[in-house]
């Protein structure tokens, strides 16, 4: 299965900067317990929040919805693909064997191995309205086109070269 290229023009979750994350695990309660239903399990959890005391830094990490997903590529079963639209990975559950190659593959470290179904999770955005952006307490966590990213950085800057 080839890889199939996407419009960059969809929506994906973004994070803010790296310092803005006060590690709350908001994220990951609110999203295991969307896409799970039975409790609050962060390790099934589709976002996951790494810290790194040694730098000072606490940043989530979640799918990226790459152009060309490395993920997809190296499944061997063909068990992932990309919706073309919002550019999601898909799961084709009855396919995959749980060997990993697509949590080894992706760059960002940003596919799961659910605990129970020894499945790989992907952030499925929630169907257009991601709970973790929704509940991200300090708006670490974006919800924007490329466009909308690119326009916030440059405020940003902005911003803070004036100061």
């Amino acid at each position: 299965m080839g890889r199939a290229e996407v419009s960059m023009e969809y929506r994906r979750i973004y994070v803010k900067s790296p310092d803005s994350c006060t590690g709350c695990l908001l994220c990951e309660m609110v999203c295991s317990l969307t896409h799970e239903k039975t409790g609050v399990n962060p390790r099934m959890s589709r976002i996951r929040v790494d810290f790194y005391p040694e730098k000072g830094i606490i940043t989530p990490k979640v799918c990226r919805l790459c152009t060309r997903p490395a993920c997809v590529e190296a499944c061997p079963e063909n068990a992932l693909s990309q919706d073309k639209k919002p550019g999601v990975i898909l799961l084709h559950a009855e396919r995959c064997t749980g060997c990993g190659a697509c949590i080894e593959a992706c760059p960002f470290d940003a596919l799961f191995m659910h605990p129970e179904t020894e499945k790989a999770i992907a952030c499925d955005l929630c169907a257009g309205d991601p709970q973790c952006v929704r509940y991200c307490m300090n708006n670490t966590l974006l919800y924007l086109d490329a466009k909308g990213y690119k326009a916030l950085k440059q405020k940003e800057r902005i911003s803070s070269s004036r100061k």
